[in-house]
């Protein structure tokens, strides 16, 4: 007896096909120039909250748009002056942490070729290989949030022309669509989701930052404002960030200060998380983006080995505004449910 088969459509196969491979290339080798776009598009949604509430009191269009936007340079000024001048204190002291480094990875490897009998052969220079690594890995880490920086003017103008002429694409997208109503719904889903998402993130960053430095000012850990500040804004990436973030935090309290400090950043950041995910995240986030969490997984790596960290962060808010499209979308369904979270 022969097995059933399945009825392959041809139309729908090369559909399949041109989707994922358009939007994968897409993604790849528009790099430089979507990128900016979408950081832009994402921020201008953000904004155009407060702009809305602005014109609620009666104010003109370009002075909604000039406060918002200002507000928002405001904010990001405060933040690049509070990480860059942690970065520098961090920096004067960077020999310093370099050599207590070094003399644990020493210490550990000499303990593990006694007591547990691994033959490490020149392991002193192979410590100082590994403590190099690892300072080139952060000066990798610097260079690309330059290279964003290096993008901001662009990203600036296009937030400023989005915000200005918001109108002029929703009606674009009516005369392209006959279907105003399926329009107007995915528009509106679409900046609700980015808003929900991103907002939400916000508040989550903020209550974490506060556990946080509170935890390691107490606990007397070094650089208790870097490490708070550091481990709070990496939480932004979904699952990876919190073991990033609170990783480098337990990592440099180690180095510098020893096992105490290390283990205070390991309960007060385990603490932390244990609030965020079952109660924080539940609350303020909520389903509001509802995807599947392999799609979750596969998309923040996907998009941070072609974006770096911005891809990271803005992965699910784009995966989620796909999700938004498809459903929108006559025989896409299928797309749809497979992003979102199975019920």
């Amino acid at each position: 007896m022969s097995n059933p088969k399945i009825d392959i459509s041809g139309t729908n196969l090369i559909k399949t096909l041109l989707i994922t491979g358009g939007i994968l290339a897409l993604i790849y080798f528009g790099k430089s120039l979507i990128m900016p776009l979408l950081v832009a598009a994402i921020i201008a949604i953000i904004l155009d909250i407060a702009v809305k509430k602005l014109k609620s009191l009666g104010l003109p269009k370009w002075l909604c748009i000039t406060v918002s936007v200002l507000l928002m340079l405001i904010i990001f000024s405060l933040l690049f002056w509070l990480i860059s001048s942690q970065i520098n204190n961090m920096g004067d002291d960077w020999p310093v942490i370099k050599e207590k480094a070094t003399e644990k990875l020493n210490t550990f490897s000499q303990w593990a070729n006694e007591e547990l009998g691994w033959d490490y052969k020149d392991y002193i220079e192979n410590n100082k290989k590994l403590v190099q690594k690892a300072e080139e890995f952060a000066s990798a880490f610097l260079s690309s949030l330059m290279n964003l920086l290096s993008q901001s003017f662009i990203i600036f103008i296009y937030i400023i022309l989005f915000l200005m002429q918001k109108k002029q694409f929703i009606n674009f997208f009516k005369k392209l669509f006959t279907n105003n109503e399926a329009i107007d719904s995915l528009l509106k889903n679409a900046a609700n989701n980015v808003n929900g998402y991103f907002l939400g993130k916000g508040k989550i960053m903020l209550f974490l930052f506060g556990i946080y430095y509170l935890g390691f000012t107490i606990g007397s850990v070094p650089y208790a404002l870097f490490l708070a500040l550091f481990a709070a804004l990496f939480s932004i990436i979904p699952y990876l960030g919190n073991f990033i973030g609170g990783g480098v935090a337990v990592i440099l309290s180690f180095l510098y200060a020893g096992q105490t400090p290390a283990l205070i950043v390991i309960g007060v950041v385990s603490a932390a998380q244990l609030i965020e995910n079952y109660l924080l995240t539940p609350w303020i986030i909520g389903d509001e983006i509802n995807l599947n969490p392999f799609i979750t997984i596969f998309g923040v790596i996907l998009f941070s080995a072609i974006w770096g960290i911005v891809g990271a962060v803005i992965s699910l808010p784009l995966i989620g505004v796909l999700k938004v499209i498809f459903d929108h979308t006559k025989g896409m369904e299928a797309y749809a449910y497979i992003l979102k979270k199975d019920d």
